[in-house]
């Protein structure tokens, strides 16, 4: 970089000089994930409107079916209505905490072959054995990796 002026009240010039660099490959667009071969009847339970929306929104862009609860209650409820193929479950809900949908679910025959997956911000080994203690199947800390979230759902 260089600069010059000719003086008080007359300008001045700077110039950059950059290296040239050779010209990128030509770009494509990025890859669309593959249509799952059967949607899949997906519960997320979740008290965080932003985050339900954003596990909604991919869930949805992955090709399967998205049903909705707010809070533990009305998620247990839909949980035994619905007989989801997976179901999504924060542990810190209102009203009824994850923990214990998951060991209702699992006292109750059709909730014994749903797949089951605690998405929390606790992530302590304590916290991993407790989920596991309530029945969930695998435990998750947030935020999840979206690739996580699509291997799931393939293998449910």
């Amino acid at each position: 970089m260089t600069a010059a002026s000719e003086g008080a009240g007359k300008g001045t010039i700077f110039t950059v000089r950059l290296p040239a660099i050779a010209r990128p490959l030509e770009s494509r667009p990025p890859a669309r994930a593959p249509r799952p071969a059967a949607a899949r009847r997906v519960l997320l339970v979740e008290d965080n409107a932003d985050s339900r929306q954003m596990l909604r929104d991919l869930i949805h862009l992955l090709g399967h079916e998205v049903y909705e609860a707010g809070d533990g209650v009305t998620g247990l409820d839909l949980a035994l209505k619905l007989e989801p193929d997976l179901a999504l479950v924060d542990v810190g809900l209102p009203g009824m905490d994850g923990y214990e949908v998951a060991r209702r679910l699992r006292e109750h025959p059709g909730g014994r072959r749903l797949r089951l997956v605690a998405v929390t911000g606790y992530g302590l080994p304590e916290d991993r054995e407790r989920a596991h203690a309530a029945g969930f199947d695998l435990h998750l800390v947030k935020p999840v990796d979206p690739a996580r979230i699509a291997e799931l759902l393939a293998d449910a």
